[in-house]
Order: structure tokens, then C-alpha cells, then sequence
């Protein structure tokens, strides 16, 4: 890594688990995030080098759709992509695979307030992304189509941000900053089970397990296949952070208890 980039967000895979990108930022240089990729090779993993998409536009948070055929990310790129807006505010942008080739980026179109982010794509065609709060969308939209809020069980009137859904949509994990926390600086991860109706169960925090001892746990992230969790955790201030993993079915064991602290 470039000297200085301490903060990252959790690694995300292609489906085959060769290629696996994060982002990762300077705190010292203002808008320095970059998407980065490491290659697995027969000697072991590449060095991180910055991902072909991304550059000088302070773009973050990665994900890959279970098919590996979408990569979306949050980027502060102008519509033309020669430079970076003024503000660094970001939206949701998206390159499609074709062989071992992304796509010139577009942008998704979604237009909320405030920054877009932290997207992770459930295998039922359906994007799912923080802007403040959390929202879902279908992918690609259908001409029209608007960002739908998630109900009061999963957001609050707190910040939500990070999340991570289930392929087959049957839970999502997310950072809340709302009151109860276990972080001393920040907020924790949450998550909350799909009814067989459709709605979300109200979200109980993960725990002291996942979120206790640390400054703020967030970036919560699973590989394609669905088994394993990963997330972050802020271990210090400047910007020192861990990546932890976890067999996913520890996730739903939790759906019969009660988390919260």
C-alpha cells in the first residue's frame, strides 16, 4: 500500500476468489480514497495496485454483485470523468465484466440527498446502498424507478451506513450510530432477519462479541458464496483498523436470540 493509507474498507471477492478489491485513503490528504485489487497468484497475493476504474476521483467502498458481472462504488467524479467535483460529495457508480475487462464506469442515476455509498447487491437482482439512511433499488432500475427507504425496523433516526445483505436476502447487517452502543467512539454493526411476508425484523445489535473493546466496528462484508462475514473494526485514532472474518451461520443463529445490549 501507499504510505499513509491506513484506512480501508472490507475486502470484497470476485466469485472465484481470485481478484479481491477494497478501498483505502490518506486521513493526511484530503479526498486521496482509491479503489485498490489484489491478484492471487501462484506465489501468493499481488501487491495492492490501484483498480483500473479508479484514480484521482475519491472513490471508496467496493462491492461486486454474487454473479460478478456488476462492480458499483461511490465516486466524486464528474458526469464527464476528467476531474473530481469541488465538494467531494459521491454517488453510485457501476462497470460491468466482460472476460477479465470492467467497462468504462457509468453512474446508477439514483438522485437522494446527500452522499450515496456502501452498496452490496443481493442475489436477487436488488442493490442495496446507504445514503444517510438505507435504501434498496432493483438492478439495473426499470426507466423511472425510485430508491425505496427501508422501513423503521432497520433504519433510525440515527445514521445508517455499511450495509450487507444476505444473497438470498434473508438478513442485513449495518453500522448504526444510535444509542446503545458498544463502540466508545462510535456506532455498531446491527442486523435484521427477512420475514417470510417481506418485512425486516427490528434490528438487534450483533453483540459484544463483534462489537465491544473497539473504538467503532463497521464495513460489514461477505464473500459471494454466502459463508464467511467480514468486518471492521477501528482499533485507534489516527485510523488504525483490523479486518475480522467469521463463518456467516454465526449470523443466523442470532435470528431466535436477542443481541441487543
Amino acid at each position: 500500500m501507499p504510505e499513509g493509507y491506513r484506512l480501508h474498507s472490507a475486502p470484497v471477492f470476485m466469485p472465484g476468489g481470485e481478484d479481491v478489491y477494497f478501498s483505502a485513503m490518506d486521513f493526511s490528504v484530503r479526498f486521496s480514497e482509491k479503489i485498490f485489487v489484489m491478484r492471487s497468484s501462484d506465489s501468493g497475493w499481488t501487491p495492492p495496485a490501484v483498480a483500473p476504474f479508479s484514480g484521482d476521483f475519491f472513490d471508496g467502498s467496493p462491492s461486486i454483485s454474487p454473479d460478478g458481472e456488476y462492480l458499483f462504488f461511490s465516486s466524486a467524479r464528474t458526469p464527464d470523468q476528467k476531474g473530481r467535483n469541488e465538494t467531494g460529495e459521491r454517488t453510485i457508480w457501476f462497470t460491468v465484466r466482460t472476460g477479465d475487462t470492467w467497462s468504462t464506469p457509468r453512474p446508477l442515476g439514483i438522485d437522494l440527498p446527500g452522499w450515496e455509498n456502501g452498496t452490496r447487491m443481493s442475489g436477487n437482482g436488488y442493490l442495496y446502498f446507504d445514503a444517510g439512511d438505507i435504501y434498496r433499488i432493483p438492478v439495473p432500475p426499470p426507466r423511472g424507478a425510485e430508491a425505496v427507504r427501508l422501513d423503521t425496523n432497520v433504519n433510525s433516526a440515527a445514521t445508517e451506513l455499511h450495509p450487507c445483505v444476505a444473497p438470498d436476502e434473508r438478513f442485513i447487517v449495518f453500522y448504526s450510530s444510535r444509542p446503545g452502543h458498544y463502540g466508545s467512539g462510535g456506532g455498531d454493526l446491527y442486523i435484521s432477519f427477512r420475514n417470510s411476508d417481506g418485512t425486516w425484523s427490528k434490528a438487534g445489535n450483533l453483540g459484544e462479541q463483534f462489537n465491544k473493546g473497539h473504538l467503532s466496528t463497521s464495513f460489514p462484508g461477505l464473500t459471494p458464496d454466502g459463508m464467511y462475514f467480514f468486518f471492521l473494526k477501528l482499533t485507534s485514532v489516527p485510523w488504525q483498523c483490523e479486518v475480522f472474518w467469521v463463518a456467516a451461520d454465526v449470523l443466523d443463529n442470532l435470528q431466535n436470540s436477542d443481541p441487543s445490549p
